[in-house]
């Protein structure tokens, strides 16, 4: 948690760099800042590796990692062909393929992954190298509970049978950094736009966080905060309204037929079951799951951070009605075996943000208008400037009038 702290303070400095005076409010991109946020979170608490991206630095992996999001935009439909591709030949034979392909978005994507792989094993062979010194982790960034180091001691520790060797562990880092970073600033983004949009509930937030910081001035590792039931309420509404990836995309993996909770009446009646063959690739709408009145009741749309405020689940839902979501039995994450690992994680970071950001600033929404959209299925939401939707080198941008408290 120290670390979380830390990184909110950043943020905090940073963001009021960008204000003129105290009581004067300021348009200011906010985007970009929990962006930043989200990334050194999971370096520092995740890698044990500080992407500084509030040093105003110009850091190699995270423009890669703009440049893999940027790229894969621009290949889309060429992205179906990726699990089909990976099973031809050798990997020497593949990337000489690669190699061949003239399309620039595939060389900067290949260029990109090239980068992150090349800083993954730098991070890699630092950290080992501490670690085969006996070197004190507790003084570095991430304090030696950092993931990377964790799997490292393990590899020591266990023996062959839960070994990970070099090459998947630059991979989980890649998966880690990727998947995590991005949907994470979108969260964050998108409740301090719902924040702005809704001064009310901005307020009665701000008295429950200031409430708490007042009784805990000493507190380090802030595990109460993290259990404040307006705060908590807040965090689970938004990411049930406002699922930051929208759609999942799976494909069937033998031929199966799937019941329906809800039958479908058609005009050759009612439809209770639907066949799928193997090969199928389907899309998961977490939207439609989340917003469902057979499962959320008749204020499914509705802003309600109250409904989670001393209710258990079971009470949330429909009676008999609820999806077998990981968090809080929305879709959010997703479910079963490839729901997303770093949950928790996720969520920890983003209501340590928002107590940091909201006891500091006051939020109003910007003259400019937002619109909030993806740009394919699988990928997450982002904030763009109304003006630039039909630029198609946009990038996304959320103003919103910030004030100093």
């Amino acid at each position: 948690m120290p670390i979380f702290m830390d990184v909110a303070k950043e943020t905090t400095n940073a963001v009021n760099k960008e204000l003129d005076s105290p009581s004067t409010p300021k348009e200011v991109d906010v985007f970009p800042w929990a962006t930043a946020a989200a990334l050194d979170l999971i370096g520092e608490a995740g890698l044990g590796y500080s992407f500084n991206s509030f040093a105003g630095e110009r850091n190699e992996y995270s423009a890669a990692i703009k440049q893999v999001t940027q790229s894969l935009i621009k290949i889309g439909p060429l992205i179906q062909l990726i699990p089909y591709i990976h099973r031809i030949g050798t990997p020497a034979f593949r990337k000489w393929v690669l190699d061949l392909i003239p399309f620039k978005a595939v060389q900067k994507l290949r260029r990109a992954i090239k980068l992150q792989n090349e800083q993954a094993e730098e991070i890699i062979r630092s950290r080992q190298t501490l670690l085969s010194s006996g070197g004190d982790l507790s003084s570095e960034t991430g304090r030696g509970k950092d993931i990377i180091s964790l799997l490292m001691k393990a590899n020591e520790s266990e023996g062959s049978a839960s070994y990970i060797d070099r090459q998947s562990m630059i991979g989980h880092m890649n998966v880690f950094i990727f998947a995590g970073h991005e949907t994470t600033s979108t969260s964050i983004s998108r409740i301090l736009d719902i924040l702005a949009q809704r001064p009310g509930v901005q307020i009665r937030l701000r008295e429950e966080l200031r409430q708490y910081f007042e009784e805990h001035p000493n507190e380090t590792h802030h595990d109460a905060l993290l259990e404040l039931p307006y705060l908590d309420g807040i965090v689970r509404e938004v990411l049930r309204l406002f699922p930051p990836v929208p759609n999942i995309l799976r494909i069937c993996e033998e031929d199966t037929i799937v019941p329906l909770e809800y039958p479908i009446e058609t005009s050759s009646g009612k439809m209770t079951s639907v066949p799928i063959k193997k090969g199928t690739w389907i899309s998961l709408s977490n939207v439609y799951f989340n917003r469902n009145e057979g499962i959320w009741g008749e204020r499914a749309n509705d802003f309600w951070p109250e409904r989670w405020i001393g209710s258990k689940i079971d009470e949330v839902t429909q009676a008999g009605s609820r999806l077998p979501g990981i968090y809080s039995s929305m879709m959010t994450f997703g479910s079963g075996s490839y729901a997303c690992i770093g949950f928790k994680f996720a969520v920890m970071e983003i209501k340590v943000m928002l107590a940091e950001l909201v006891t500091k600033f006051e939020f109003e929404p910007a003259n400019e208008e937002c619109v909030w959209t993806n740009i394919g299925v699988g990928f997450p939401y982002a904030p763009y400037a109304k003006k630039d939707m039909a630029n198609p080198d946009k990038s996304p941008k959320l103003f919103l009038k910030v004030t100093r408290l």
